[in-house]
């Protein structure tokens, strides 16, 4: 694991992780909702945040069960845990011929077609199970079962081989996090109405992903929460709903001045010559650019330096940005894009909203010439 007092950097842009913030975020949330049971969500690289050192700071904290999107998401994690009592899941589509890998690695992919798994029942080694999630599309429409007599199918299929075994049945909401609750409660009634009516005990359910635990913890059950971004600190309903309780945010995102100078009146940066200095004014290069993550559309964004506000100016490149300088400032000076200094901070929301997205694309985005440091 990358420390920062032992990190070489030698394009010195990085991103610092506070783990203690992560696993303080997880006990906040199993508080705030009662669940007994947290799945934490680890998907692309834990959100920008690095999977193997987020997951084993969540298992020091009483996580045992993690979410991933791919195969090989859940092989690299399982690796990690060889040793230990770690349940992977993976949330996404998976091709039935990798069926011998799931096994092998201990992983549960979500399953919404009776074809699918009768295929797979074939491929499964004698001697060996495969434990599953039944997924139910009460409404996002990516995957999963779509009515009670299709849920009973698949129900029954698994109850009747013993190569097969339930480990959880779920369903993933599209509106927890915005104004429409509506469509949001029409999920909840049709997950309720068909899993019950299958006969799913409860202690197999999982609904509460980040948004429905945040703003929904009364209406669905929560015994087991299902969450990422409110593990990293950041609000997944931004702009549109505020938090009901503080997080605290994981990722800060700094670079250090490489290059100091001065504009005179008429002179431009960087490419179209967008930017045109009206005044003699101080400006500094930072090594960071789109290739990096930080977005071409950045152009005016807001940076700190010394504690006080500055900008991006002219075009975002692919290895660097411009920023306004209030005066001269030496070379390796340390500015941060997203974070606190000082008595200002920015945080992944305002960065996701200058950019008009959302938080998590964003912490996704930033690449891997960014290195990660672990406080």
């Amino acid at each position: 694991m990358i420390k920062e007092n032992d990190l070489l950097l030698t394009r010195p842009s990085w991103i610092t992780v506070n783990l203690d913030a992560i696993k303080q975020n997880a006990q906040t949330m199993l508080k705030y909702t009662g669940a007994k049971r947290l799945i934490g969500v680890v998907k692309a690289n834990a959100y920008g945040h690095g999977d193997l050192a987020v997951s084993e700071a969540l298992y020091e904290v009483g996580v045992h069960d993690f979410a991933v999107a791919t195969i090989d998401e859940g092989v690299t994690l399982r690796q990690s845990f060889i040793n230990k009592d770690v349940r992977i899941i993976l949330l996404g589509v998976q091709d039935v011929s990798q069926v011998s890998v799931m096994v092998s690695n201990q992983l549960e992919p979500a399953v919404g077609t009776l074809k699918w798994l009768q295929e797979a029942v074939s491929m499964i080694p004698a001697g060996e199970n495969l434990a599953l999630q039944l997924a139910v599309d009460t409404g996002m429409g990516r995957m999963g079962v779509n009515s009670e007599s299709e849920l009973k199918r698949l129900y029954e299929f698994i109850n009747a081989n013993d190569k097969l075994l339930l480990s959880g049945v779920f369903t993933h909401f599209a509106t927890a996090d915005d104004g429409n609750q509506n469509y949001y409660h029409s999920q909840v009634q049709k997950f309720n109405k068909w899993v019950q009516a299958v006969g799913i005990p409860r202690k197999f359910w999982h609904l509460a992903n980040s948004g429905s635990a945040l703003w929904h913890t009364r209406e669905i059950d929560t015994n087991t929460i299902r969450v990422g971004s409110v593990l990293y600190g950041f609000n997944p309903g931004a702009p549109l709903l505020s938090l009901p309780m503080a997080l605290k945010p994981a990722l800060t995102l700094k670079s250090k001045i490489g290059s100091v100078h001065q504009l005179q009146a008429g002179e431009s940066v960087s490419y179209g010559a967008t930017y045109t200095a009206q005044v003699p004014q101080w400006v500094a290069t930072l090594p960071i650019g789109y290739a990096d993550g930080y977005l071409r559309r950045m152009t005016g964004m807001k940076v700190l330096v010394d504690g006080h506000i500055e900008h991006v100016i002219g075009r975002v490149t692919m290895d660097q940005i411009v920023i306004t300088l209030a005066h001269q400032y030496p070379v390796g000076q340390e500015v941060t894009l997203i974070g606190r200094d000082g008595d200002e901070e920015i945080t992944i929301e305002d960065f996701a909203h200058y950019a008009d997205t959302i938080p998590h694309e964003i912490v996704t985005i930033f690449g891997s010439r960014l290195p990660r440091v672990y406080e």
